[in-house]
């Protein structure tokens, strides 16, 4: 989890370049894009989910992103994410 749509991005691509011979699928989650379309990306299956806070809650919150099979939560920049307002969004995640 990133705090902007521009570090998502990046980091979606640098971690799509490493596995791609290893055929990981890698999906964004930012705000923006619409929900519908969100929501059909991970009925497709993702392996590796990179988003900002706001989305991911919000997929966390409609029951479309499920966590039981989840292995490692990454928050990237984590001070700005803080400084940037997002800490109760951070908190929710994590309940």
């Amino acid at each position: 989890m990133t705090p902007t749509r521009e570090l998502a991005l990046q980091n979606r691509d640098v971690i799509k370049l490493m596995g791609e011979n290893l055929g990981t699928k890698v999906d964004c989650f930012i705000g923006g894009n619409p929900l519908e379309e969100d929501v059909k990306r991970l009925q497709n299956g993702s392996q590796i989910i990179v988003g900002t806070p706001g989305k991911i809650y919000e997929l966390l919150r409609r029951k479309k992103l499920k966590t039981n099979h989840l292995k490692l939560f990454i928050l990237d920049e984590a001070d700005e994410m803080l400084d940037r307002g997002f800490k109760e969004k951070v908190k929710d995640i994590f309940r």
